[in-house]
């Protein structure tokens, strides 16, 4: 199994750069990741190992005590390499930016936070920002995200009409 992973490296290390923007830590993060998934036996597709990416580089800037931004791990397409957004990514993302600010903040802040950490932070009812997560994710994940991904999270999600 690592060698038919091992057959994208170039494509792993085009995603780390355009998450990190730095050529040598991408390198030390696919490097980091091919140790990770070294002992798994199972099937890995390719979000997985890319989450498994912007995790260690998260780990790395907690560490360090970097600030983190959403737009910086998220923000693939205006980097100049090979990885292009497919029409569900696009649409997933247009509808990111249809929702209300309060909304794409709580998401942000709800990236590398607990519910209770954002509520003990900004002082806002535990409640307001569960109803606003999920206001948010209906909007976003309404189509056939469960299709394209196979996300066993969302197997039984079926968004309100």
């Amino acid at each position: 199994m690592l060698n038919e992973i091992y057959k994208k490296d170039k494509y792993w290390r085009t995603i780390a750069f355009a998450i990190c923007k730095d050529k040598d830590l991408a390198d030390d993060l696919v490097q980091d990741m091919y140790l990770k998934i070294f002992d798994i036996t199972k099937s890995i597709d390719d979000y997985y190992i890319i989450s498994i990416i912007r995790n260690l580089f998260l780990d790395l800037c907690r560490k360090k005590n970097e600030d983190i931004s959403i737009e910086l791990i998220y923000n693939l397409a205006e980097n100049n390499n090979s990885y292009e957004f497919d029409d569900n990514d696009l649409k997933i993302l247009n509808k990111a930016d249809k929702l209300k600010w309060w909304q794409k903040k709580l998401l942000e802040e709800n990236f590398d936070k607990s519910l209770r950490q954002i509520e003990t932070e900004f002082n806002i009812n535990y409640g307001f920002i569960y109803r606003e997560l999920e206001k948010a994710r209906r909007i976003i994940l309404k189509d056939n995200y469960k299709k394209k991904y196979k996300n066993k999270r969302f197997k039984n999600y079926s968004p309100k009409k």
